[in-house]
């Protein structure tokens, strides 16, 4: 492990996070509001990155950069970003677990709370909201588009904070990549922006509520979520922008160039009827309860707010029958697409596990028979599928004892499955006393860390944050 190098970049990346204080500070001057809250923790990120970061002074280091750097740079960023984010919330007066709780779930695009919006200041607000922006793309994708020195081994650290994505897909260069991507996350953002001013919300309500849609983030400036509109219409365009930030920023990309290649693939297919059948099956089931457009209103809007971890309600679905509740746990799990802000195992993994296991039945039948995983007519590497294997076995043990320890805290069951869910996907509300109707404040101090952890775990998709918990990741040179 070359520390000295991860410590360089991780202060380069600290000081670039530094500047996101800034839209903060215009809202205490414009709110007539305190300015120290975001002064202090931009002056000491900006300071602990300068430190950090001078011990690279030549480009040539950077080339050194391997996948353990990578992994270690990826992780802890996120971690301190976290850390120097909750500093705003620790000197409005709230605890600093709860601050750093609230912090993590910003940046990890969670969305889980444990505050009353109503009772924070609105640079507080905006603020919660800015996090969960920077988490949806990533500071590293953002870093990666700004810094182009790091070019030569930016695909590593690409590949550790966004698994899954093919590199090859929108440019041949990652920083261009990067560039292309985070233009498509700006243009929806100002689209949507505009889009929910013209339907009535205030520019604060739309600002804030696009920063936490498009990163599938779904923290919001009123407790009762986007139910507190009442209006169908920004429903369907905070639904339809949830949607988008489920799918594949690649895939987009290329639609918005004038080419559609998005309805042609797989993923992005399994994607669609996955929402689909997930929204016909919870309308029926729900039609006891409401009128057939309600039924359909609610059912859609969770459905995809659910599936693509933004977590927004319109609806107290706790209330819900036990199979609609049991089909938005499933849709936890599954989450968005690669590529994506969204969360859960990924609709590609899902996909190719079921492929998977269909394959080894068949193989099981008939031995002599040879044949392969494919996926788009392309033979898919038995290392890959292993890969994907061994993520989903440590996504269910990770949740099986995160429940258990969640329930050892006093928990219902379902409160407690449904918790661990919730932040381990980075979806944000659960059910039980963590459902639409409640939030997290309720819990210890302890089980809020380890939902925490469990945040920074599945935003990261386990391997790049569990590898630092390993004693041989360390080891090696300086």
């Amino acid at each position: 492990m070359n520390l000295r190098l991860t410590a360089s970049i991780l202060g380069k990346l600290l000081m670039l996070f530094s500047f996101s204080f800034i839209l903060p500070l215009i809202a205490a001057h414009v709110f007539e509001e305190l300015y120290h809250p975001f002064l202090i923790p931009a002056a000491l990120s900006l300071l602990v990155g300068a430190v950090l970061g001078y011990g690279i002074k030549t480009e040539s280091e950077f080339d050194s950069l391997r996948h353990k750097e990578s992994f270690a740079i990826v992780a802890l960023i996120w971690l301190f970003m976290s850390i120097f984010g909750s500093i705003p919330y620790i000197i409005f007066g709230i605890s600093p677990v709860d601050a750093f709780f609230e912090s993590m779930s910003g940046f990890t695009t969670t969305g889980a709370s444990v505050l009353t919006p109503e009772e924070l200041p609105k640079s507080l607000l905006l603020w919660r909201s800015l996090t969960q922006w920077i988490g949806g793309m990533g500071i590293i994708v953002l870093f990666l588009a700004i810094f182009p020195n790091v070019a030569k081994r930016s695909t590593v650290l690409f590949q550790a904070e966004y698994p899954g994505v093919s590199l090859s897909k929108v440019k041949p260069r990652i920083r261009d990549t990067a560039l292309s991507l985070y233009k498509v996350y700006l243009l929806l953002t100002i689209a949507e922006v505009a889009l929910l001013y013209a339907l009535g919300l205030s520019l604060f309500d739309a600002i804030n509520h696009t920063f936490t849609t498009l990163s599938t983030g779904g923290y919001s400036t009123h407790s009762e979520s986007i139910a507190f509109f009442k209006d169908v219409r920004v429903e369907a365009v905070v639904a339809f922008f949830a949607f988008l930030g489920g799918a594949n920023f690649a895939l987009i990309y290329f639609l918005l160039s004038g080419k559609p290649v998005i309805f042609r693939n797989t993923e992005f297919r399994a994607y669609v009827c996955f929402l689909a059948l997930a929204s016909v099956v919870i309308a029926a089931v729900n039609l006891d309860r409401y009128s057939i457009f309600e039924s359909l209103r609610y059912s859609i809007f969770q459905a995809v707010s659910i599936m693509t971890t933004t977590g927004f309600t319109t609806a107290d679905f706790d209330a819900w029958s036990d199979s609609a509740k049991l089909i938005l746990v499933v849709l936890m799990f599954i989450g968005g697409s690669s590529g994506s802000t969204g969360g859960g195992i990924k609709v590609i993994r899902i996909y190719l596990l079921i492929k998977y296991a269909v394959h080894q039945i068949l193989r099981a039948a008939e031995p002599r028979t040879v044949r392969a995983v494919k996926f788009e007519g392309r033979a898919i590497k038995k290392e890959i599928l292993d890969d994907i294997a061994a993520f989903f076995v440590l996504y269910i043990l990770i949740f099986a004892v995160s429940s258990i320890l969640v329930s050892l805290s006093g928990y219902d069951i379902v409160t407690s499955i449904s918790a661990t869910a919730a932040t381990l996907g980075n979806v944000g509300p659960g059910l039980g006393l963590a459902g639409a109707a409640e939030n997290y404040a309720s819990f210890p101090s302890l089980t809020k860390i380890l939902l925490a952890v469990n945040m920074w775990i599945g935003r990261l998709e386990i391997f790049t944050v569990v590898s630092l918990f390993i004693p041989t990741f360390w080891r090696e040179r300086w």
